[in-house]
């Protein structure tokens, strides 16, 4: 398929998910950028940065002025404001904010009792009557202890707005809703480079059911491979953390997510010690479902697979030893997954998108080669 190597590999399907959106003002000289709002995809929320200003579309978009802030409201009710980047969710409106805070938790239940279908898991969207009566709002403390108070009037006044069901959900509801939307949001293989007392390539991936960073680091100068298996999931909170390694070698590479398209950290083993950086592969804005996992055989890497509303399949292969990158397109139908690379390596097996299960075998005919892959996924809302 592409080098013969001799360790393991992985498969991913990964999304870098930035919707666009509309936008007003701003001097012609200023740079803007397009981010989106995550809490599942939040429709329906006024936005302001600069001379930048609007309401998030269906994907939850918004633009930015680069480098610049972005404050985010429901009518009279302000939600917060944090520096303005590719995904935006929650915990970036709260100082040191992460699932657990209250705070946090609180402007994820405002948003949550805001859906008009009441199904937060499909996306919120708050609907445009429910935006106009929101204009008399008064601003919510979301410090409260006893939320429920606060929001009285504004619960009576959505439901008189749009003629939905609007219910306050728990604290807890809310912290699982906000982890599952994080952990899809990151789910994803990442490539890059590791330097410092030995040098290479690594590959990763984040599980979309455990939110365990897994992985292959590639030494160079010593043309050998280390298998990494996650110890501490990413962390729900403005730093994403993680920590994986090597129990056999001592190796351990301890890391955090800048963004959910870039990663970096220190890694170290018993003798040497450095840094590592990368980024993801694949991903493209109009995908669905993200997949991650990792396939084994007569040749290994990294593969990315990201599936849209159609069911195409569009992605890239990566050769962690060779760091080389190909296309790869397919499709799905039912369950059945069945895609191509640009060398000719055909792709079969079970994609089911309900269950978020991921298995079947490649096969590289013209060298030879063949293997299987088994993997997870998550629908990116």
């Amino acid at each position: 398929m592409l080098k013969k190597l001799s360790y393991m590999v992985f498969i991913s399907f990964a999304l870098a998910a930035c919707g666009g959106s509309s936008s007003s003002g701003g001097s012609s000289s200023t740079s803007t950028s397009s981010g989106q709002f995550k809490d599942s995809n939040t429709a329906g929320i006024s936005y302001t940065s600069g001379g930048q200003s609007g309401v998030t579309d269906a994907d939850g978009g918004f633009a930015y002025e680069t480098g610049g802030s972005v404050t985010f409201s429901v009518g009279g009710v302000t939600i917060g404001s944090t520096d303005g980047k590719s995904i935006v969710t929650p915990v970036d409106l709260v100082s040191g904010g992460s699932s657990s805070s209250a705070q946090v938790q609180n402007i994820v239940r405002f948003l949550m009792m805001l859906d008009d279908d009441g199904d937060p898991t499909d996306g919120i969207n708050i609907a445009s009557s429910v935006q106009a009566a929101a204009e008399t709002w008064s601003q919510v403390d979301f410090t409260a202890v006893d939320l429920s108070s606060e929001l009285t009037s504004i619960i009576s006044d959505a439901a008189s707005a749009d003629g939905g069901t609007h219910v306050l959900p728990s604290a807890s509801a809310a912290k699982d809703h906000l982890e599952s939307t994080l952990l899809c949001s990151y789910a994803g293989a990442y490539e890059g480079g590791f330097s410092g007392g030995d040098n290479g390539n690594f590959g990763i991936l984040v599980d979309a059911s455990t939110g365990h960073v897994s992985g292959t680091a590639y030494s160079i100068p010593d043309d050998t491979y280390i298998g990494l298996t996650g110890t501490i999931p990413i962390s729900y909170d403005q730093q994403v953390t993680f920590i994986t390694g090597n129990t056999t070698t001592g190796s351990t590479f301890t890391g955090e997510f800048s963004s959910v398209n870039a990663v970096s950290g220190t890694w170290s083993d018993t003798v040497f010690f450095g840094n590592f950086s990368g980024s993801r592969i694949g991903g493209t804005a109009n995908a669905i479902y993200r997949f991650t996992g990792s396939f084994s055989g007569d040749d290994f890497g990294l593969l990315s697979f990201d599936v849209d509303s159609a069911n195409n399949i569009n992605g890239v292969i990566y050769s962690i030893a060779d760091d080389l990158t190909f296309t790869l397109s397919g499709t799905v139908t039912g369950t059945t997954l069945v895609a191509t690379t640009s060398t000719g390596t055909a792709v079969a097996g079970t994609l089911d998108v309900s269950t978020g299960a991921l298995s079947g075998t490649w096969n590289d005919s013209a060298g030879g080669y063949s293997g299987v892959f088994l993997g997870s996924g998550c629908k990116l809302n």
